[in-house]
């Protein structure tokens, strides 16, 4: 059987008032997280620039004052930062140095004199200059020995016609004596005259290369390649071969010896490599 059941009421008697059923309503999923891990990133990046600049710069520049040689901390112990580079250990031989004070001799130096008399006309180099084997240094006045030339050539011609007289007088007394013509004594004679004849023109000969040779000298060139000394005659003077003192100094710096003590303790070692055939390197260091 079946049972209604009456519609309730309220305290008030009007039944309930029907509510209608709520409308089920979609979840809106929670917006997603943006990435801020660039963010992040240029916030660290612009630290570490302040960090640089503001701090390690300044104390950079600050250890590279102390540590310069005239910073405030350069004489101070301890006063600059010293840095440590680290290096790969590898095996090897270990060369052995000795030290010493030495001294550097040139080994040729020559001091340049005229071998003629005259004036000196003109200086063709400058004070410590390089110059070569040849080049030419200085002039002398060359016009006394050039008239000394053409003399003795003139003195050469006038010998050699008088020679060639004396030959042809020679030939034709020789061609008269074997025919009995003359004695025998103006033969040898005149053989006496071509013989002097010809010594006199040897003598010209010796006048005329003595000239040239003058001629020569009066052109003063460089006998070995090497640096200039200070200029000791001015142009204009009067120089002569018989001068004590030279007109320059070249020195040869090319090669050059070096002269150098070791103690004696040190001498042994050294002796036993050079006996053994091994050249020793040496190293010259200026002050």
């Amino acid at each position: 059987m079946s049972v209604q059941t009456p519609p309730s009421t309220t305290e008030e008697g009007r039944p309930p008032l029907s509510l209608p059923a709520p409308k089920p309503q979609k979840l809106l999923a929670p917006p997603p997280k943006k990435s801020r891990f660039w963010l992040w990133l240029l916030i660290a990046i612009a630290l570490g620039a302040a960090v640089y600049e503001f701090i390690v710069v300044p104390r950079l520049k600050t250890d590279q004052t102390a540590n310069a040689p005239g910073g405030k901390g350069g004489g101070k112990k301890g006063g600059g930062t010293i840095p440590v580079v680290a290096a790969r250990a590898k095996s090897g031989a270990i060369g052995v140095y000795y030290s010493g004070l030495g001294v550097v001799t040139p080994i040729y130096t020559v001091s340049i004199k005229s071998r003629v008399d005259g004036q000196l006309m003109k200086i063709l180099y400058k004070e410590g200059e390089q110059v070569h084997e040849g080049d030419l240094l200085a002039e002398i006045d060359p016009r006394p020995y050039q008239v000394q030339l053409e003399q003795a050539e003139g003195q050469m011609n006038k010998d050699k016609a008088t020679l060639d007289n004396a030959r042809i007088d020679l030939a034709r007394y020789e061609k008269l004596w074997s025919q009995k013509a003359i004695p025998q004594q103006q033969l040898a004679t005149q053989q006496a005259t071509v013989i002097q004849d010809e010594g006199a023109l040897k003598s010209d000969q010796a006048q005329i290369d003595s000239a040239r040779l003058n001629l020569t000298y009066s052109n003063i060139t460089s006998p070995i390649t090497g640096r200039i000394g200070l200029r000791l005659v001015d142009p204009g003077n009067i120089v002569h071969a018989n001068d004590a003192n030279g007109l320059l100094v070249i020195t040869q710096v090319q090669p050059i010896s070096v002269i150098f003590t070791i103690a004696e303790d040190q001498l042994q070692p050294v002796l036993k490599k050079m006996r053994a055939g091994q050249r020793l390197r040496v190293e010259a260091w200026d002050r």
